[in-house]
């Protein structure tokens, strides 16, 4: 009898421990993402922003991150690719996509509920307000050195608003062509522009409100675009030199390797401006820079990812553009975001 009190007293002493035992892990696995709502960044995988790395990018990470529950790519085209390779993989249900820009097919993609929402960059305003700045400076007016303009939310519910400004954009366009025929004024000058993929819908739109706005103050515009060459740039604007132009807009591929033509325009007293992206190279001057409030919008990705996850949280990953001054911006901001979200959890 004193042997069977002593088995049972051992056995149930094991139960015990096991049960205390249990509670830490359970612990564990609530903090670690499941049902705790934390967002972990696992992998950032470089896409250049261009459709068909995005879509490799979204394959290795599907590789690398089975169960991912979402993706942050920089700009519409990598977003699109994502969407294309969770399409093929069968898991666009189980992938929140969340992309930037706001282009025609990314927003087409969100009102079909592939990409989950993007920060919309205002590309019109940027080219307006680009040539705004050159008129100002050219008439000797003082410019602000840099001009923000702040990016918008854009989502499935704002879609329906955003067919009725499209239909008014329209109409707008009808009655400019109703009106007709092209100022009989003497140009005031030659505006050179210079962009890092005239193919992106993005500097399309930016080169149509240049245009415009150029126009309408009298001046003449060159828009070219490098499609991703440097070294094409540099010569773009060695021949907007030759032309006699009065100011030079450029959108740097490498902001930094750009510096050596910005110092052969400031050595012919020719005027610089930046747009989109920032000119980084010291001794280059540039009289102001128009583009996107950058970090901001990449907060507003952010916010949009924590409110898709919702209370179960998971693993994302970052398709990045690291030579891009704006897209290092993006991420910034959108990693912000998370991280004060898991902080909060965490207090």
């Amino acid at each position: 009898m004193k042997r069977f009190i002593q088995q049972l007293f051992i056995f149930l002493f094991s139960i015990a421990l096991i049960g205390c035992g249990k509670q830490p892990n359970n612990g564990k696995e609530a903090q670690g993402g499941g049902e705790s709502g934390k967002i972990e960044i696992v992998a950032e995988i470089p896409g250049d922003g261009l459709r068909d790395k995005g879509f490799k990018a979204a394959e290795d990470a599907l590789q690398q991150v089975p169960d991912m529950r979402g993706i942050f790519a920089i700009n519409d085209p990598s977003g699109l690719g994502a969407v294309g390779a969770l399409e093929k993989a069968g898991k666009l249900e189980q992938v929140t996509v969340i992309a930037f820009d706001g282009m025609t097919e990314g927003k087409k993609a969100i009102k079909e509920g592939k990409i989950y929402a993007d920060p919309i960059q205002h590309p019109d305003q940027i080219g307006r307000e680009t040539i705004k700045a050159i008129v100002s400076y050219l008439s000797g007016e003082e410019v602000p050195a840099n001009f923000d303009i702040p990016a918008t939310l854009y989502t499935k519910e704002t879609a329906e608003a955003d067919n009725e400004s499209e239909k008014e954009a329209q109409d707008g366009e009808s009655e400019k062509e109703a009106q007709g025929g092209k100022s009989e004024k003497k140009s005031r000058g030659l505006i050179g522009a210079t962009c890092m993929n005239i193919a992106n819908p993005f500097f399309k739109v930016i080169e149509e409100s240049m245009r415009d706005e150029a126009t309408k103050h009298g001046y003449d515009l060159i828009y070219l675009g490098c499609e991703m060459d440097i070294s094409k740039q540099k010569k773009q604007i060695q021949d907007f030199l030759a032309r006699g132009v009065v100011a030079v807009a450029v959108n740097p591929k490498d902001s930094k390797a750009i510096g050596t033509s910005v110092k052969e325009c400031n050595d012919a007293n020719v005027p610089v401006f930046s747009f989109d992206v920032r000119v980084q190279a010291p001794d280059a001057q540039v009289v102001s820079h128009v583009g996107t409030d950058n970090f901001q919008g990449g907060e507003l990705a952010g916010q949009a990812m924590i409110e898709a996850l919702g209370e179960k949280g998971g693993k994302v990953v970052i398709i990045d553009f690291r030579a891009a001054e704006s897209c290092i911006e993006r991420v910034r901001g959108f990693k912000k975001v998370i991280d004060a979200h898991n902080a909060s959890l965490t207090n």
